[in-house]
């Protein structure tokens, strides 16, 4: 027993001192707007998976803090893209300051005013199979009975469950921006007349899965749309 708890002591050792070594602390002053109105965003959530830790802009879209520069973080905040951000690539300096931006999946202003050209329907199709790919920073790290640190390590640590959070998140962000596109085609095409204000009620009035959005066919998904926008049209007063 006591060899076994000596093992695991210098596995962890081991664990700890490579990590370490791989990584170099940076100062990050992160400033976080609306990609469409320029205005700061309080409680924006910056999500760190390697290290399995979320912090948050404070009132003024703004956050300071010690990370590795070496990590790949993500911003989370509901209604807008999420997206994931690095400075490893850039110019060595023991502090960074980022002004980043966030796009929201709708504007909220009148759909008279035309912001983005709808995307064709083969252009929505490929984003349709790509919904909730996995980035590479969040795949599981492959266990091998090879490397017994590697494989203890993930399993006494916290990250699988952060990495399934985000993944989630991420697959959620992408199936209401393909759905955004589809009533964005749909409306250029007539097929339905839905103001953009009512995009995200719709889309949880419908509460289709993303399995259905991924596999099923143009035609299947318009036609089930349309069904749905009847019933949503009437009951919300948009048609008398």
């Amino acid at each position: 027993m006591k060899f076994v708890r000596t093992i695991i002591l210098l596995m962890l050792c081991s664990s700890s001192h490579f990590l370490f070594s791989q990584t170099e602390t940076v100062k990050m002053k992160l400033t976080v707007t609306d990609s469409y109105t320029n205005k700061t965003l309080a409680g924006v959530s910056i999500i760190n998976p390697k290290s399995s830790t979320t912090l948050a802009t404070d009132g003024k879209g703004y956050l300071e803090e010690m990370i590795n520069k070496s990590d790949t973080l993500f911003l989370f905040f509901p209604s807008y893209r999420a997206i994931r951000f690095s400075v490893a690539d850039s110019s060595p300096k023991k502090e960074y300051v980022l002004h980043l931006t966030l796009e929201p999946f709708s504007t909220g202003i009148s759909r008279d005013i035309i912001i983005k050209a709808p995307k064709t329907l083969e252009q929505i199709e490929a984003d349709r199979h790509n919904i909730g790919i996995t980035p590479k920073e969040l795949e599981k790290p492959a266990v091998s009975f090879m490397n017994p640190i590697s494989a203890f390590y993930e399993m006494l640590s916290r990250h699988a469950k952060e990495r399934e959070k985000l993944k989630k998140q991420i697959a959620e962000n992408d199936k209401d921006k393909v759905f955004k596109e589809l009533l964005n085609y749909y409306n250029e095409k007539k097929l339905i007349d839905l103001p953009e204000e009512h995009y995200d009620n719709f889309i949880r009035f419908c509460n289709l899965p993303t399995e259905f959005l991924k596999n099923h066919t143009d035609y299947e998904i318009m036609k089930t749309v349309k069904t749905f926008y009847d019933k949503y049209a009437k009951l919300s007063g948009l048609v008398k």
